[in-house]
């Protein structure tokens, strides 16, 4: 068990740094400012159908009971505060742990492009019809950021531990998975 917590600090710390460096630059942090501007949205990232990440109050409540079930996420989930000072949550099973994060302050994909090189990796993708990267994943962990409108993203960090399904195996995949599920609950824009 104390092995397992150790991993799941040490991970949340890289993925702050990550999230930090993803959309704020630098790895420093810099006080929440007024909310991004869309006047730099790069037209390819624009994202279609907004939804409203500044309505969430509590990031637990991404994840509906019967979506934990089917996700097979075990156990109470565990409400924090995020690098970005806005609400996370991290989500627990005997096979995996993972979070979920709001960043209303720090930019959107647009953003998270221009810090690319930032990263040991980066991979743009799509979640549930939305713009979408992979920073510093790995086989074990993946860290994946959805652009819910221009200057909002939802932040998934997600940690194997001990396998379970061949699906949760996959890190990324699963990442996508949640993502996709947390964000049928975020409220249009």
């Amino acid at each position: 068990m104390l092995r397992r917590t150790s991993a799941l600090t040490a991970s949340l710390l890289v993925l702050t740094a990550i999230s930090s460096c993803a959309v704020g630059g630098g790895g420093e942090q810099t006080p929440p400012q007024a909310s991004p501007s869309t006047e730099n949205v790069d037209p390819a990232l624009a994202v279609k159908n907004p939804k409203n990440l500044k309505s969430v109050t509590d990031a637990c409540q991404l994840l509906t009971p019967e979506q934990r079930t089917a996700l097979q996420v075990e156990g109470a989930p565990t409400q924090r505060q995020s690098e970005f000072n806005e609400p996370a949550c991290e989500f627990s099973s005997s096979a995996f742990d993972t979070s979920l994060d709001v960043n209303t302050n720090a930019g959107g994909m647009t953003a998270a492009h221009e810090r690319r090189d930032n990263f040991d990796n980066f991979e743009a993708t799509e979640v549930a019809g939305y713009p979408a990267v992979k920073v510093n994943f790995s086989e074990n962990l993946c860290n994946l950021a959805v652009g819910v409108s221009d200057t909002q993203s939802l932040h998934v960090y997600y940690l194997v531990i001990s396998g379970g399904t061949p699906e949760m195996e996959d890190a990324c995949g699963y990442a996508s998975k949640i993502a996709a599920e947390a964000v049928k609950n975020i409220p249009a824009a």
